[in-house]
């Protein structure tokens, strides 16, 4: 039977995981900021959607009611 090593030296990364550099490099600070949350009155479900101008008829996606509120 042969000895395996399965540690990582310093300088190695493991395939598939960013770097640290990597990492910074592909975070986008505003990708969050178009994201509007809601709460439904009647069932409180709580979700994300993409900020819109024309969000007149808000639809809970759980219940279906109109009594949603923006948080």
């Amino acid at each position: 039977m042969t000895d395996r090593d399965d540690t990582f030296g310093d300088d190695e990364i493991e395939e598939g995981f960013l770097s640290e550099d990597e990492w910074d490099e592909e975070w986008d600070d505003d990708a969050d900021e178009d994201m509007v949350s809601f709460v439904c009155e009647d069932c409180d479900y709580r979700w994300d959607e993409a900020s819109e101008e024309e969000n007149d008829a808000i639809v809970c996606p759980m219940c279906g009611s109109d009594n949603v509120t923006q948080l």
